[in-house]
């Protein structure tokens, strides 16, 4: 959870000093913001952006907005539930936002009426908000800081932003990297931001889960816990494994509740795991329904999200699979272009 105390009651009118102190002296005081605030406004600095500037407006970042969607299509369609619920419940009082790893904003819904008289007009789809153009704001200083982050009234480094409180939190892909964030922007003061921080991590946790599944539909995921009442919550355990059993993926929570991290994870076997990774026992993961097994870690319920398309009429045919450190190799070298992604993978 992020900080969320504050050094001073009266953030705006400090802020509003500092930067003032900004423009005469050039240099960023210490001890007065907050540490995160702090260090994201020295970050903002050193990318030589003027606090009282209009940094972005110009909108010369903006992407190809068909491009854009259908590199991100499978972030998006897994946010897609997500912000219809946060539309309904939130969408009147506040912005709802969705950004990619490159924080570049795929959706803005709820209160946009208000974007166009207020500093967030360049606050739309295809517009980046990395800190190295727009300074401290929740979608760029989350995806540096990896974290759920606040930035409060008076906090944000540009100051015709700095009317707005924003909560965002990170959203990872199932290899524990970061793929995008989400966001809840309000004008005023936020005064109670764990509101806002629950919110989010709940709706980033089934983002998440989603993500998983579709990042493969041809493997067996699996959703497990210690507590049977927990499966299908936020807080299972998810693994992608191939017929064979090797794992493929595993989600933070896997990592936890199996005390191995995910580097470690990557590659073993399901029988050094779950304590069976016969073909019988795969064969009982494919029929679904919820099974108990006994490992070294204790007992665990495991419930079958997903049989590979390939293994749905009841046959198991072991398929070609590349191996997860070529997949990932292929995935960094294509750059977040799915376009290309696809094309390196059936070179």
């Amino acid at each position: 959870m992020a900080q969320i105390t504050t050094r001073n009651p009266d953030v705006f009118h400090e802020t509003q000093q500092i930067r003032r102190q900004l423009l005469v002296e050039g240099c960023l005081p210490q001890g007065v913001l907050r540490e995160e605030i702090d260090a994201s406004w020295r970050r903002s600095l050193e990318h030589g952006l003027d606090c009282q500037g209009e940094e972005g407006m110009a909108g010369s970042q903006e992407a190809d907005l068909e491009l854009l969607f259908a590199n991100n299509r499978l972030l998006i369609d897994a946010a897609t539930p997500e912000l219809d619920y946060l539309i309904r419940q939130q969408g009147k009082e506040r912005l709802i936002i969705l950004g990619n790893a490159h924080a570049q904003v795929l959706a803005v819904e709820g209160l946009t009426d208000a974007l166009k008289s207020t500093g967030l007009r360049d606050l739309r789809p295809g517009s980046c908000w990395s800190e190295s153009l727009r300074g401290t704001n929740a979608i760029g200083t989350a995806l540096i800081e990896a974290r759920p982050t606040l930035i409060n009234h008076g906090e944000h480094y540009l100051d015709r932003l700095s009317h707005f409180s924003c909560t965002s939190v990170p959203i990872k892909d199932p290899q524990g990297q970061v793929a995008g964030v989400l966001d809840l922007t309000r004008e005023g003061v936020l005064s109670e931001p764990r509101d806002s921080f629950a919110t989010l991590m709940l709706a980033a946790s089934n983002i998440e889960s989603r993500l998983f599944t579709g990042t493969y539909p041809d493997e067996l995921v699996l959703a497990f816990h210690t507590r049977r009442q927990y499966l299908g919550s936020s807080w299972h355990g998810l693994l992608a494994l191939s017929l064979d059993g090797e794992v493929l993926a595993a989600n933070d929570q896997a990592c936890s509740l199996l005390q191995i991290p995910r580097h470690m994870l990557l590659g073993c076997k399901s029988s050094h795991l779950l304590g069976s990774g016969s073909p019988a026992f795969i064969e009982r993961l494919l029929q679904g329904g919820v099974s108990n097994i006994q490992t070294i870690k204790g007992e665990f319920f495991v419930r079958t999200l997903q049989v590979p398309r390939h293994a749905r009429h009841g046959k198991v045919v072991s398929v070609r699979r590349e191996p997860v450190a070529k997949r990932q190799e292929l995935e960094a070298l294509a750059a977040g272009d799915a376009r290309f992604a696809r094309a390196l993978r059936m070179a």
